[in-house]
């Protein structure tokens, strides 16, 4: 199948992409960043494999989620970077390339592997597009009747919320990134 063959492509090159892993590592959007990146490498990986994709297609999806999801606009055409390089990947994988495909793989850089984990028990969004359409909320699964399940859970993560850093004191070749403030 060809989602069997293409999922651990997506999982390298999210797991590669900068601005995801500081959302996730930073607490943008919702909590559960982790599961939610999981589920977006599924949902990506999906919805290119059943879908007729071009690159401004994938990158507007690519920057919806990190907006509704991580609550974080990406000013530095990552995105578009990010579609580019699956739709190449999935061309070479669909055309039947393996050894170009494993060699631009191999060339690619090492990184951390931090969303190739299975998700027992989560189902991957359904749609996207309406901000009041929360199917990747966590909200829904962490309350029960009005009372959080996790209690302990959530007072451990918000005991060891990192400090904010200062802004103006950014080192030299970083980019400091901002959560777009909702209306």
């Amino acid at each position: 199948m060809l989602y069997d063959d293409f999922k651990p492509i997506v999982d390298l090159v999210l797991n590669n992409w900068t601005a995801l892993q500081l959302a996730v590592e930073h607490g943008m959007g919702a909590p559960g960043g982790e599961k939610t990146a999981q589920l977006m490498s599924v949902y990506i990986a999906r919805f290119c494999v059943e879908n007729i994709v071009d690159v401004y297609e994938l990158t507007e999806l690519i920057e919806d989620l990190m907006d509704e999801e991580f609550e974080t606009v990406c000013h530095d055409n990552s995105p578009k970077e990010v579609a580019r390089l699956l739709l190449c990947f999935l061309d070479l994988l669909k055309t039947g390339q393996h050894d170009e495909l494993r060699d631009r793989i191999a060339a690619m850089p090492k990184c951390q592997i931090w969303l190739s984990q299975p998700i027992h028990g989560y189902v991957p969004p359904q749609s996207h597009g309406n901000p009041d359409d929360d199917t990747t909320s966590s909200s829904g699964e962490e309350e029960v009747n009005g009372n959080v399940a996790n209690g302990e859970e959530a007072a451990a993560s918000s005991s060891q919320a990192p400090e904010p850093m200062d802004e103006d004191e950014a080192e030299p070749g970083w980019e400091v990134v901002r959560t777009r403030r909702r209306k």
